[in-house]
């Protein structure tokens, strides 16, 4: 009788367990389903601005001397790879100021290699990309702050809601435990003291 009266515990323990287990995952189905629309809305933003730099700097390249075409040409399809792995990377505010960085870096360092074939336009030409660059940082980092404090919100949402289960499973285990304690305390007073019919006095 005590063992069914443990093993009754065990289950109505396990039940609850099980049922607050669907409720996190109905919060988890629900936070992927509202982020989800937040994230698309963002890398749709994020390929128009880059789409931008793209015409930005091929607009550069134009102004720059026949002379140079060659080595400009060379600059910006660098630079445009450049681009493509960044709109294919993370999207949050840090990653993309460090994309942008690096692709300054990657500009800094080209244009350096063309001052010793054509000095007199590399200064003009990387004034212009990086006047471009700097734009298209400065587009991009709003829109990254509004991507990281939305998802930030919704998160904490999700962490909101899940507090006071933790709480109430751990009531409804505590609640079931001292039914548990009263149950066995009920059934050791029932059993009668008897002493075995063997033992002998005399």
């Amino acid at each position: 009788v005590v063992k069914d009266a443990f093993w009754d515990y065990v289950a109505k323990a396990t039940a609850r367990i099980s049922q607050s287990a669907d409720t996190v995952n109905q919060y988890v189905v629900a936070l992927r389903t509202q982020v989800a629309p937040l994230t698309q809305d963002f890398m749709t933003q994020f390929t128009q601005e880059a789409e931008r730099l793209k015409a930005r700097l091929e607009k550069d390249v134009t102004t720059v001397s026949t002379s140079l075409q060659p080595y400009a040409e060379e600059l910006v399809a660098h630079l445009q790879r450049q681009v493509e792995e960044l709109r294919k990377g993370e999207t949050l505010k840090a990653v993309l100021l460090q994309k942008s960085q690096e692709l300054k870096a990657q500009l800094d360092k080209s244009v350096n290699q063309l001052q010793a074939q054509m000095v007199p336009y590399t200064e003009e030409m990387k004034q212009k990309m990086e006047q471009s660059l700097e734009e298209f940082q400065s587009s991009m980092i709003p829109l990254a702050q509004s991507f990281e404090t939305q998802l930030t919100q919704k998160t904490q949402e999700i962490q909101q809601n899940l507090a006071p289960l933790g709480e109430e499973l751990k009531a409804k285990l505590d609640a079931s435990a001292q039914d548990l304690q009263a149950q066995l305390a009920v059934l050791w007073e029932s059993q009668p003291l008897t002493i075995p019919h063997t033992w002998s006095f005399g």
